[in-house]
């Protein structure tokens, strides 16, 4: 018995489509049902849940970034992509398996129903993807120190490759006829999605089911980011739509509508990858210029304890952790330094690594933008927070190590190269920002256990940072024994002497009331700025 689509008898047409259609519907619910209950689509359930409850146990997601949290969702949802496709690929190859294709041939759907079936099965789990994405996202912006703002395309994208993934799994078996064809396809698109993984920066990752960007880049404001999302929407809902009548048709639904959608599905892919793959426009060249270089014109600046913050609009919210970081470094300081007046800006930083060399940060512009907006010798800070990463904790210390400077010297720092703290100075310094936070106290822990000979204090990805001694760290290394209010109130004691320039390590530790540090072995120590 064909199973090609043809057309009903005269006179009871509508009446055997209605019900073809509701046997159609009927086995759809019975499949989405054994689609759900899948051991491969509740084992990526099982892992997804799993890998939230970890990622919000360690404190990874405490600081989010919204506009970049929405597009991590599409990553974790590949786990259920996969089941998915495992599992609708063995839900259509059933009665191959079973050897009860010609007892299915007998009954009231051809192929072509049966497989639009599986194809309807889909939407179930699609749709609890799609909550469960809702779901991350919103945990995510419950968080206090949550900035930004999620995309809806972006958080679409996940749920629309599990469905794609569903589909292929669906086609899959009308391809080759054996259960080696679904790992072998879900092998073959893990490869893709690696591969862009590892070009972030290529427009040919687009090609593939998700766009990955370089996550060791900290945050930028969607004004500096350009991504087709919305092209690349289209083009998986595109995709989706050719897979799913590519299996139709396989299944002998070769109806002129079949047919004609195929067609039209195949010319919106290709017309969609080809939009998605448009370089940086202009205008994003441009705002990042201004934004690397003189960012004041797009911020936007609060006032918090006698400190201004200035702030990429999307960041402005972040200013609350900033101040608690100033504030922690602030109260030991006597009140004739706290007095004086504090700024903070945010900056990003977008040169990379040129042959293995860091590149210098625009010091000079960033000073001549200070002056001009009247908060000269504003503190630099990035966009990243937190100790999720080791990386955004060395950058929250440098933070608090470059406004401890501050406050220690009274200047903002003048050189675009290294400056190495030193003496009564580089202790003072370093001890302020350790202990101004739970979380500066915890970056540093990490960076210090890699870190020799010393220990930067670094807020960017760049050959601009300052530095302390091993010797002065030493001496920090005991302070922190000590209960933070007894050496806080000798800091406030001694502060003149201990800021002084020329004052020894020695000396600070007298002032502090510990054991000097043993001293340093020749080229041991940096030269000191």
């Amino acid at each position: 018995m064909s199973g090609t689509m043809t057309e009903a008898p005269v006179g009871t047409g509508s009446r055997t489509l209605s019900a073809a259609g509701a046997a159609t519907r009927t086995l759809a619910r019975a499949e989405a049902v054994r689609l759900l209950r899948h051991p491969a689509v509740l084992a990526g359930f099982a892992v997804y849940l799993a890998q939230w409850a970890a990622s919000a146990y360690s404190g990874d997601d405490s600081y989010p970034v919204l506009h970049d949290e929405d597009r991590y969702t599409q990553v974790t949802l590949l786990l259920i992509a996969a089941g998915t496709l495992l599992a609708a690929n063995l839900a259509a190859l059933r009665s191959h398996r079973h050897g009860t294709d010609a007892m299915f041939d007998l009954l009231v759907l051809p192929p072509w129903r049966r497989t639009g079936a599986h194809l309807l099965a889909l939407v179930p789990v699609t749709v609890l993807s799609a909550v469960l994405s809702g779901a991350r996202i919103g945990y995510a912006a419950a968080q206090d120190a949550a900035v930004g703002s999620p995309s809806v395309a972006e958080l679409a994208t996940g749920p629309v490759v599990v469905l794609l993934a569903g589909a292929i799994g669906v086609l899959a078996a009308h391809v080759v006829r054996s259960v080696v064809a679904a790992p072998l396809t879900l092998a073959a698109l893990g490869i893709v999605t690696v591969a862009g993984a590892l070009q972030p920066k290529s427009g040919a990752r687009w090609w593939g089911l998700i766009g990955i960007e370089d996550e060791n880049v900290p945050p930028l404001p969607t004004a500096l980011t350009h991504r087709p999302v919305t092209w690349h929407l289209l083009y998986l809902a595109a995709l989706v739509v050719l897979v799913a009548t590519v299996a139709v048709l396989r299944a002998g639904g070769r109806s002129t509508a079949v047919k004609a959608t195929a067609g039209l599905a195949l010319l919106t892919v290709l017309g969609t990858g080809v939009a998605q793959q448009g370089g940086l426009p202009d205008e994003v060249r441009k705002a990042r210029a201004t934004a690397e270089n003189a960012p004041s014109s797009q911020q936007v600046c609060v006032e918090s304890g006698g400190v201004d913050y200035c702030a990429f609009p999307e960041f402005k919210d972040r200013h609350r952790q900033w101040a608690e970081v100033t504030e922690g470094v602030l109260r030991w300081v006597p009140q004739a330094a706290r007095e004086k007046p504090y700024a903070v800006r945010q900056h990003v930083f977008l040169n990379t690594v040129d042959d293995g060399v860091l590149p210098p940060l625009p010091v000079a512009k960033w000073a001549a933008d200070d002056r001009a907006a009247g908060t000269p010798g504003a503190v630099p800070i990035g966009t990243d927070w937190g100790t999720h990463s080791d990386s955004a904790g060395d950058h929250m210390l440098g933070f608090a190590g470059g406004f401890a400077h501050r406050a220690v010297t009274g200047e903002a720092p003048a050189s675009a190269g290294n400056q190495t703290i030193c003496r009564a100075r580089g202790a003072t310094t370093l001890w302020l920002a350790v202990q101004a936070t739970d979380g500066t106290r915890e970056a540093y822990d990490s960076l210090s256990g890699r870190s020799f000979g010393g220990i930067p204090l670094n807020t960017f990805n760049a050959a601009t940072g300052f530095s302390v001694n091993a010797r002065e760290q030493d001496l920090v290394r005991t302070l922190l024994t000590r209960p933070d209010a007894e050496v806080g109130a000798k800091v406030k004691q001694g502060w003149t002497k201990l800021t002084a320039p020329d004052t020894t390590t020695d000396e600070a530790a007298s002032l502090l009331g510990v054991p000097a540090p043993p001293a340093a072995r020749e080229g041991e120590e940096g030269q000191c700025r």
